[in-house]
Protein backbone atom coordinates (compact mmCIF):
# COMPACT_ATOMS: atom_id res chain seq x y z
CA UNK A 1 0.00 0.00 0.00
CA UNK A 2 2.88 2.58 0.56
CA UNK A 3 4.71 1.83 -2.87
CA UNK A 4 0.62 2.72 -4.38
CA UNK A 5 0.42 5.65 -2.24
CA UNK A 6 4.47 6.88 -3.44
CA UNK A 7 3.45 6.08 -6.95
CA UNK A 8 0.31 7.83 -7.30
CA UNK A 9 2.14 11.14 -5.76
CA UNK A 10 4.75 11.11 -8.39
CA UNK A 11 2.28 10.65 -10.83
CA UNK A 12 0.42 13.33 -9.66
CA UNK A 13 3.73 15.34 -9.17
CA UNK A 14 4.45 14.45 -12.94
CA UNK A 15 1.50 15.59 -14.27
CA UNK A 16 1.46 18.81 -12.64
CA UNK A 17 5.21 19.32 -14.43
CA UNK A 18 3.51 18.34 -17.73
CA UNK A 19 0.58 20.43 -17.09
CA UNK A 20 3.48 23.46 -16.67
CA UNK A 21 5.68 22.35 -19.77
CA UNK A 22 2.24 22.64 -22.26
CA UNK A 23 3.67 24.40 -25.26
CA UNK A 24 1.54 28.03 -26.01
CA UNK A 25 0.99 27.70 -29.55
CA UNK A 26 -1.71 25.80 -31.30
CA UNK A 27 0.25 23.12 -33.05
CA UNK A 28 -0.98 19.34 -32.17
CA UNK A 29 1.63 16.70 -32.14
CA UNK A 30 0.51 12.90 -33.67
CA UNK A 31 -0.57 10.48 -31.01
CA UNK A 32 0.98 7.30 -31.89
CA UNK A 33 -0.72 4.06 -31.61
CA UNK A 34 1.74 1.58 -32.50
CA UNK A 35 5.92 1.92 -31.74
CA UNK A 36 8.89 0.29 -32.00
CA UNK A 37 11.93 0.71 -29.34
CA UNK A 38 14.93 0.50 -28.61
CA UNK A 39 16.25 1.08 -25.06
CA UNK A 40 17.84 -0.03 -22.25
CA UNK A 41 15.85 -1.22 -19.03
CA UNK A 42 13.20 -3.83 -17.94
CA UNK A 43 11.10 -3.14 -20.00
CA UNK A 44 13.15 -3.46 -22.85
CA UNK A 45 14.36 -6.92 -22.02
CA UNK A 46 17.14 -5.45 -21.00
CA UNK A 47 19.39 -4.50 -23.89
CA UNK A 48 16.69 -4.57 -26.69
CA UNK A 49 13.63 -4.24 -28.22
CA UNK A 50 10.06 -3.81 -27.15
CA UNK A 51 6.47 -2.94 -28.96
CA UNK A 52 3.74 -0.79 -27.62
CA UNK A 53 0.53 -0.57 -29.06
CA UNK A 54 -2.30 1.55 -28.03
CA UNK A 55 -6.13 0.02 -27.97
CA UNK A 56 -7.23 3.63 -26.62
CA UNK A 57 -4.95 6.83 -26.74
CA UNK A 58 -3.86 6.45 -23.13
CA UNK A 59 -3.51 3.14 -22.36
CA UNK A 60 -0.61 0.82 -24.00
CA UNK A 61 0.25 -3.02 -24.07
CA UNK A 62 3.93 -3.87 -24.72
CA UNK A 63 6.24 -6.63 -24.59
CA UNK A 64 10.14 -5.93 -24.63
CA UNK A 65 12.73 -8.85 -25.26
CA UNK A 66 17.05 -8.08 -25.06
CA UNK A 67 19.70 -9.49 -23.27
CA UNK A 68 19.90 -9.32 -19.79
CA UNK A 69 23.38 -10.05 -19.11
CA UNK A 70 22.43 -13.40 -17.62
CA UNK A 71 20.39 -14.22 -20.78
CA UNK A 72 17.83 -13.34 -22.72
CA UNK A 73 15.21 -11.13 -20.76
CA UNK A 74 11.64 -10.77 -21.65
CA UNK A 75 9.04 -8.35 -19.91
CA UNK A 76 5.20 -7.65 -20.97
CA UNK A 77 2.86 -4.87 -19.73
CA UNK A 78 0.41 -1.93 -19.80
CA UNK A 79 1.13 2.09 -19.83
CA UNK A 80 -1.15 4.50 -18.81
CA UNK A 81 0.03 7.65 -20.25
CA UNK A 82 -1.38 11.44 -19.27
CA UNK A 83 -1.62 12.84 -22.13
CA UNK A 84 -2.84 16.41 -22.50
CA UNK A 85 -6.55 16.68 -24.07
CA UNK A 86 -5.35 19.65 -26.54
CA UNK A 87 -2.18 17.44 -27.28
CA UNK A 88 0.14 20.09 -27.33
CA UNK A 89 2.33 19.00 -24.52
CA UNK A 90 6.07 18.51 -25.16
CA UNK A 91 6.33 15.76 -22.10
CA UNK A 92 4.00 13.04 -21.42
CA UNK A 93 4.27 11.29 -17.78
CA UNK A 94 2.80 7.87 -17.58
CA UNK A 95 3.00 5.17 -15.63
CA UNK A 96 3.38 0.85 -16.13
CA UNK A 97 3.42 -2.49 -14.70
CA UNK A 98 5.29 -5.26 -16.09
CA UNK A 99 5.78 -8.94 -15.84
CA UNK A 100 9.08 -10.49 -16.60
CA UNK A 101 12.72 -10.29 -15.91
CA UNK A 102 13.53 -8.00 -12.61
CA UNK A 103 16.25 -9.15 -11.39
CA UNK A 104 19.61 -10.84 -13.28
CA UNK A 105 22.36 -12.85 -11.56
CA UNK A 106 25.96 -12.71 -13.84
CA UNK A 107 28.72 -14.47 -12.52
CA UNK A 108 31.75 -13.49 -14.37
CA UNK A 109 33.95 -16.53 -15.28
CA UNK A 110 31.42 -18.84 -14.54
CA UNK A 111 28.08 -18.64 -16.83
CA UNK A 112 26.76 -21.32 -14.96
CA UNK A 113 25.68 -19.43 -12.02
CA UNK A 114 23.91 -17.02 -14.16
CA UNK A 115 20.30 -16.69 -13.37
CA UNK A 116 17.18 -14.65 -14.30
CA UNK A 117 14.55 -14.39 -12.12
CA UNK A 118 10.76 -13.04 -12.64
CA UNK A 119 8.51 -10.99 -11.14
CA UNK A 120 6.38 -7.75 -11.14
CA UNK A 121 7.78 -4.39 -11.83
CA UNK A 122 6.14 -0.46 -11.75
CA UNK A 123 7.56 2.58 -13.09
CA UNK A 124 6.82 6.00 -14.32
CA UNK A 125 8.49 7.90 -16.60
CA UNK A 126 8.27 10.75 -19.21
CA UNK A 127 7.63 10.68 -22.67
CA UNK A 128 9.98 13.61 -24.82
CA UNK A 129 8.20 15.05 -27.73
CA UNK A 130 9.34 17.15 -30.12
CA UNK A 131 7.95 19.24 -33.46
CA UNK A 132 11.18 19.35 -35.16
CA UNK A 133 11.20 15.65 -35.08
CA UNK A 134 7.75 13.81 -35.05
CA UNK A 135 9.04 10.25 -36.42
CA UNK A 136 9.32 9.15 -32.38
CA UNK A 137 10.57 10.27 -29.34
CA UNK A 138 12.80 9.41 -26.38
CA UNK A 139 11.56 8.01 -22.99
CA UNK A 140 12.89 7.73 -20.02
CA UNK A 141 11.35 5.41 -16.37
CA UNK A 142 12.27 4.97 -13.28
CA UNK A 143 11.07 1.56 -12.38
CA UNK A 144 10.55 -0.60 -9.00
CA UNK A 145 11.01 -4.52 -9.32
CA UNK A 146 9.26 -6.42 -7.08
CA UNK A 147 11.27 -9.06 -6.69
CA UNK A 148 11.30 -12.58 -4.37
CA UNK A 149 13.27 -13.56 -1.80
CA UNK A 150 14.65 -16.41 -3.83
CA UNK A 151 17.09 -13.69 -5.84
CA UNK A 152 18.51 -12.86 -1.70
CA UNK A 153 18.83 -16.66 -1.47
CA UNK A 154 20.73 -17.79 -4.35
CA UNK A 155 23.19 -14.86 -3.88
CA UNK A 156 23.83 -15.99 -0.47
CA UNK A 157 23.92 -19.59 -1.81
CA UNK A 158 26.68 -18.48 -4.25
CA UNK A 159 28.58 -16.56 -1.80
CA UNK A 160 28.30 -19.44 0.77
CA UNK A 161 28.53 -22.77 -1.03
CA UNK A 162 30.39 -21.74 -4.58
CA UNK A 163 32.57 -19.17 -3.08
CA UNK A 164 31.46 -16.40 -5.30
CA UNK A 165 31.85 -12.68 -4.25
CA UNK A 166 29.68 -9.77 -5.22
CA UNK A 167 31.46 -6.53 -5.70
CA UNK A 168 27.94 -4.65 -5.26
CA UNK A 169 24.55 -5.50 -4.45
CA UNK A 170 21.30 -5.36 -6.62
CA UNK A 171 19.47 -1.64 -6.91
CA UNK A 172 16.23 -1.49 -5.37
CA UNK A 173 15.03 0.68 -8.19
CA UNK A 174 15.97 0.27 -12.13
CA UNK A 175 15.74 3.00 -14.87
CA UNK A 176 14.47 2.78 -18.62
CA UNK A 177 15.35 4.92 -21.50
CA UNK A 178 14.94 4.42 -24.97
CA UNK A 179 13.89 5.74 -28.32
CA UNK A 180 10.46 5.03 -29.94
CA UNK A 181 9.74 4.68 -33.68
CA UNK A 182 5.99 5.76 -34.38
CA UNK A 183 5.00 3.36 -36.82
CA UNK A 184 1.21 4.66 -36.95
Amino acid sequence: MKMFKTLLLLSLFITTINIRAQDNTATTKQIDKTTLGIGLGQDYGGFGVNVLYYPVNQLGLFGGVGYAFAGVGYNVGGKFRFISKTHTTKVDPYILAMYGYNAAIAVKNATQYNKLFYGTTFGFGLDFQSKAINKGYWTLALLVPIRSPDVDQYMDDLKENHGIEFKSKLLPIGFSIGYRFKLN
